[in-house]
């Protein structure tokens, strides 16, 4: 009799461990197919970049505004990260988001800082952003390595990032020299396949359409460029030579 028990006992320790082994079996399986659809999930990305600098301080709330605006319209399964820089330092890259609320909060507390220029950096971190679909850039200078900003546009092109830059040529008046930088803006944006359009504080409707448009590329691509009528999407694909 106690030997039938033990047998017993060793079947039924047998049957719980079978189970226990086919319980994590199907719990690994399910991790894996929730792994798989979160990776099928990943939107594609947009890092949308500033020039903090003092000099760009008269046009700043009005570039706050129309880019608070412009996050309004940007589709769902577009992911965003603001990137500024100010005191000759790139200050900040934030973590990408499809959330309006703290994209803003964070934009309205980024404030002018006096120094030279650090555009290069910003492209610097987009060469190593995956997913990233298009790079937005408002200045109004450039003080860098011109051929280091090109080697990183180069770059940019091979990942597929077009980047599209919107020249703020308002600070001319207080003598700051916007020549050079609109030669670099459009070595920088015809080296990586994007445009270059100017940033009008008198027309803040044209710039958050265009910036409307761009978001559409990032986040469906050209094909929903095409296929929308409005007249930033065809300026913007004219300017791509879409």
């Amino acid at each position: 009799m106690p030997k039938k028990k033990k047998n017993a006992l060793a079947t039924s320790k047998s049957d719980f461990l079978a189970q226990v082994r086919k319980s994590k079996a199907s719990v690994t399986k399910a991790d894996s197919t929730k792994l798989a659809k979160a990776l099928e999930r990943k939107n594609p990305r947009l890092l949308f970049s500033m020039d903090a600098t003092a000099s760009r301080q008269a046009a700043w709330n009005i570039a706050k505004e129309i880019t608070g605006a412009m996050f309004d319209a940007i589709p769902g399964e577009l992911d965003v990260a603001l990137a500024y820089h100010g005191g000759g330092f790139l200050q900040d890259v934030t973590p990408f988001t499809s959330k309006q609320t703290g994209f803003k909060r964070k934009l309205q507390q980024v404030s002018c800082r006096a120094g030279g220029t650090a555009f290069n950096p910003i492209l610097d971190k987009a060469v190593n952003i995956p997913r990233l679909k298009a790079l937005i850039y408002i200045g109004d200078c450039f003080e860098e390595d011109d051929d280091h900003a090109y080697f990183l546009a180069n770059q940019l092109l091979l990942k597929g990032v077009r980047v599209f830059i919107f020249h703020d040529i308002s600070s001319q008046e207080q003598g700051y020299d916007i020549n050079t930088a609109c030669e670099v803006f459009h070595e920088i944006a015809r080296r990586s396949k994007g445009a270059v359009f100017p940033f009008d504080v008198n027309s803040p409707e044209v710039v958050k359409a265009l910036l409307e448009a761009i978001s559409i590329y990032a986040g469906r691509g050209i094909k929903a460029l095409k296929e929308s009528k409005s007249e930033s999407a065809q300026k913007l694909l004219k300017a791509i030579g879409e």
